[in-house]
């Protein structure tokens, strides 16, 4: 039986990250584009994860829904041409890890820029909606996966 590479393994739970991502945005972008701007209105899984947003300082409105759902639309995009480079990776096509690795910084940097992000003194010196919509934690693992993708770029 002949070895796979570390590259096959990489290659396989991106596409299944991937797979989870993509169905997790797809369904945060129908739900906040159908979504009523009125909480009353709203169905209860929707209206208890924004209430906990409200919490920390997020701020529910007209343009705050249509941001979600562009943040989610592009991350969409952002998903499928990252499996199109895991895709290319698997196949060995060195193209494959410059598609992968841009598309995985812009779909961690997209809600910083569309959500808009500020600077702060204190730990994690970052704030802003960006930060409440999407945690930090959850952007290191997209970028921990380019460094292991990184790691094995001469396979």
């Amino acid at each position: 039986m002949k070895k796979k590479s570390p590259i096959f393994y990489l290659c396989v739970l991106s596409f299944i990250g991937f797979i989870y991502c993509l169905a997790n945005d797809s369904l945060h972008c129908f739900l906040f584009f159908e979504a009523p701007i009125s909480l009353e209105n709203m169905q209860d899984e929707l209206r208890i994860v924004i209430e906990n947003w409200e919490i920390q300082g997020f701020n529910y409105d007209v343009n705050t829904k249509m941001q979600l759902v562009k943040v989610y639309s592009a991350r969409i995009a952002f998903d499928i041409f990252a499996m199109v480079g895991v895709g290319m990776m698997f196949y060995k096509i060195k193209l494959g890890w410059t598609f992968y690795w841009i598309f995985q910084l812009a779909y961690v940097l997209v809600p910083f820029i569309v959500l808009g992000v500020s600077l702060t003194t204190s730990w994690p010196y970052v704030a802003g909606n960006a930060v409440i919509v999407f945690p930090l934690f959850f952007a290191m693992i997209h970028l921990v996966y380019v460094l292991l993708f990184f790691a094995q770029k001469k396979e």
